[in-house]
């Protein structure tokens, strides 16, 4: 960790349920490490960058890779599931 104050200020400035979703999603995160690790990855956003940042979790670039792969393809069925069929687009 680079800086331990800096999180701890960012911990203490959450608001209550902000804390319980950041407790959550450690626990979630924790699942990939030690034995029968899962895979995972994050991808971070950072205000103001171009470049957003990934870290994957017990796996290499191309496990990470059809990870994102398979998460884009929830994604796309979510998002297009309740969409008209294209020929009713004209």
């Amino acid at each position: 960790m680079s800086d331990p104050r800096a999180f701890a200020k960012r911990l203490e400035e959450m608001s209550e349920d902000d804390r319980e979703h950041f407790k959550n999603l450690i626990e979630v995160l924790s699942r990939c490490y030690g034995k029968d690790a899962a895979q995972g990855v994050v991808i971070i956003s950072l205000p103001g960058s171009p470049v957003n940042e990934v870290v994957s979790m017990n796996c290499d670039d191309m496990e990470a890779h059809n990870l994102i792969k398979s998460v884009e393809d929830y994604f796309v069925f979510i998002n297009t599931m309740d969409a008209p069929p294209k020929e009713k687009f004209n």
